[in-house]
């Protein structure tokens, strides 16, 4: 198995951040119409877009949850209405290092990287220094195994729990997605907030937990289909699903007869290995 302290990352660490991000990731203006972000969200999968000014100079940003908020018959609202300052925000010369740790402080997986004079240079994300990680270290990753990393009892929610349930839970917890399961804890499937932009949901927080109709259950939005890993599946595996899915987090089962679910690995769990942390 690997050992965080037996390999050097400086090759990771030492490199700017400037050289790792994709800088042709989507932003938008403040007066951009949000049904139009939102069809990029939908498009693309962004989870948070920046808000640059004619000027280029970065705003502020909007994420998912934030054009949840919005009905979307409200078609005439504009990015300004729900745009919100940055919780990170990175010097393009900023070392990947320094950088996750800034990211891993402030519980975040984006951040805008800017210049000296907050010009908007593009979007570091996790999956960029994910990338990095396994262009330089697959055989650490492959040598690596999920439940060495992996959160044990994770959070899931049930098939007929309804969607505002769900929303609020998300919103507390800061997470965009939680895995599915039966009475059993036996893995059906997962729930993200791009399932229901996907599926044109909005405003969910204020659909009635009372009465007859409680509005629609997960069931009605969630995935069926998912990819799942094995305690002893690598790290490069769970790279590789959040690289080429896009995931941003991979329920972990039993066994291939045994889909119980048992662990969640997530961006932040494969990222930060290479700054020598790991879940208790």
């Amino acid at each position: 198995m690997g050992d965080l302290f037996d390999i050097s990352f400086n090759d990771i660490n030492n490199e700017v951040v400037s050289n790792i991000i994709d800088k042709t990731r989507p932003t938008c203006h403040p007066n951009d119409l949000i049904t139009t972000v939102r069809k990029v969200v939908r498009e693309t999968g962004a989870r948070v877009i920046p808000v640059v000014g004619e000027d280029e100079r970065l705003l502020g940003v909007i994420r998912r949850g934030d054009i949840l908020m919005i009905s979307s018959t409200k078609t005439n609202a504009t990015v300004n209405s729900i745009i919100s300052n940055p919780v990170v925000t990175i010097n393009k010369n900023s070392k990947v290092s320094d950088a996750l740790k800034l990211l891993l402080k402030y519980d975040e997986w984006n951040a805008p990287v800017v210049n000296e004079s907050n010009k908007y240079i593009g979007l570091l994300t996790l999956g960029d220094i994910i990338k990095l990680l396994v262009s330089n270290h697959i055989g650490f990753l492959k040598s690596s195994k999920v439940e060495e990393y992996m959160s044990k009892d994770p959070i899931s929610v049930n098939e007929e729990d309804h969607l505002s349930s769900i929303w609020r839970k998300m919103a507390r917890l800061k997470y965009a997605g939680f895995p599915v399961t039966d009475e059993k804890g036996v893995l059906s499937g997962i729930i993200t907030q791009f399932d229901l932009l996907k599926k044109g949901y909005a405003r969910i927080h204020l659909e009635s937990e009372s009465g007859v109709s409680k509005g629609p259950k997960v069931k009605d939005v969630m995935s069926y289909t998912v990819k799942y890993l094995y305690p002893w599946s690598s790290m490069y595996e769970a790279a590789k699903i959040i690289l080429e899915r896009g995931y941003g987090r991979i329920p972990i089962v039993l066994s291939e007869n045994n889909k119980k679910l048992v662990g969640i690995i997530d961006r932040e769990d494969v990222a930060k290995l290479i700054i020598g942390d790991r879940n208790g």
